[in-house]
């Protein structure tokens, strides 16, 4: 039994430091239930007009005339399909469609303790994935299914210097949850099975600044700080009563935005945007089963966002609201692996924002994000998993409710 209990670890090392259950990490998610989502995201620094702006840029909470609540909830509809080319050599289909639906909810609240004091909370999933391939696919060696999600909750304080300056701080207790599934390459060409769950608490930080130079400009820049999680939990193997435990990393990095809000006319906003985010912090990927420990060196760049959109109020009550942004991809090819089937990213969103009455807006929104090709072209001992995704986009519907209260 202890032969095959190091056999086991061994080989779930060789498959998972392929796989790298950390890339997960890098469902980097916009879409938190507001009726941002239908700009694309673009101006999610500078709006501030409620109280989301408590998690997008702390500092925006200091233009808020009143104490208000938000509550917002989205589906996503992702299309992923992954197709083998003449490279490929390991056996099995193309997976099907791993796109599984996913809801999603946000909740923001802003206290106006003065019109220069504000304390804002919120509660968001930033990160996350689902994905689930049928089992036999020529992929199932790095993964089978995913689910990973994180919950993030982040207190934060804002304070208006001036009629045209505002700060805002806050921190956050992050918590990250990854349950991946693959197939482990046993003997007689039977496959076994691996099922890795693994959790963690991280504090991180977050810090914000909005200038508004003129009645009609605001700029918003937002900054929020790496949150390293140091995942603890075990392995479980199909049909073998064995549990060791496993530890890996995930690197949740900095990042920085900077939107612009610009009113050209009354009725009419243009909103901007530019960001970064510090993805090459994971250089590398250090897996431990029950002491065993795995090393893969990861190629990962920091990813760049440009976005543009705009906002047009068509009646006192109605805002309309659109927009489209890129984020560059985190890797390329030879190192992206089908548990992130994600190139470089265009957002394309539309939605309006209704005052039912003056302290109540309901928010509506529909966006559409493209995944890329996301060609990969790995080589394993397992031989080499080649192809594309000809499918890889999802659609994600919005709605939420802003009261004062």
């Amino acid at each position: 039994m202890q032969k095959i209990c190091l056999a086991l670890c061994s080989t779930t090392l060789a498959a998972l430091s392929f796989s790298n259950i950390v890339h997960a990490a890098a469902y980097q998610f916009y879409e938190l239930g507001t009726p941002i989502l239908a700009t694309a995201a673009v101006g999610q620094a500078a709006v501030a007009n409620d109280a989301s702006t408590s998690y997008f840029n702390p500092a925006g909470m200091a233009l808020l005339p009143s104490t208000q609540f938000m509550i917002g909830s989205e589906i996503i509809v992702p299309k992923i399909n992954f197709a083998k080319n003449h490279m490929n050599t390991i056996s099995g289909d193309n997976g099907g469609n791993a796109g599984s639906l996913t809801p999603g909810v946000g909740m923001y609240y802003v206290y106006n303790f003065s019109p220069c004091f504000k304390f804002g909370i919120s509660l968001t999933s930033p990160y996350g994935g689902a994905l689930n391939y049928n089992d036999g696919w020529a992929g199932r060696f790095i993964v089978q299914d995913l689910l990973f999600y994180t919950l993030n909750l982040n207190p934060a304080i804002a304070y208006k210097i001036n009629n045209w300056a505002a700060l805002g701080a806050g921190f956050s207790v992050e918590y990250c949850n990854i349950h991946q599934t693959v197939a482990l390459p046993l003997k007689n060409s039977v496959d076994g099975q691996a099922n890795v769950k693994v959790d963690n608490f991280a504090p991180g930080f977050n810090v914000g600044l909005m200038l508004t130079p003129g009645q009609n400009t605001k700029l918003g820049l937002a900054y929020r700080s790496r949150i390293t999680h140091h995942l603890k939990g075990e392995t479980t193997f199909l049909r073998i009563p064995f549990t060791p435990v496993t530890q890996s990393k995930i690197i949740m990095p900095q990042n920085v935005i900077m939107s612009l809000a610009q009113d050209l006319t009354c009725k009419f906003t243009v909103l901007g945007e530019a960001g970064w985010s510090n993805w090459s912090a994971m250089q590398n990927d250090i897996l431990t089963i029950s002491g065993f420990t795995a090393t893969t060196v990861l190629d990962w760049h920091d990813t760049y966002r440009v976005g543009l959109g705009g906002q047009y109020k068509l009646t006192p009550k109605v805002l309309l609201q659109s927009g489209v942004s890129y984020d560059s991809s985190p890797t390329g090819a030879s190192h992206r692996v089908p548990d992130l089937p994600m190139d470089r990213q265009i957002r394309a969103g539309a939605g309006f924002i209704y005052s039912v009455f003056k302290a109540a807006k309901l928010g509506f929104s529909y966006e559409y994000i493209n995944y890329g090709k996301a060609k990969i072209d790995n080589l394993s001992s397992n031989g080499t998993l080649a192809g594309s995704y000809s499918r890889n986009y999802a659609g994600v519907v919005q709605a939420s409710i802003n009261v004062d209260v």
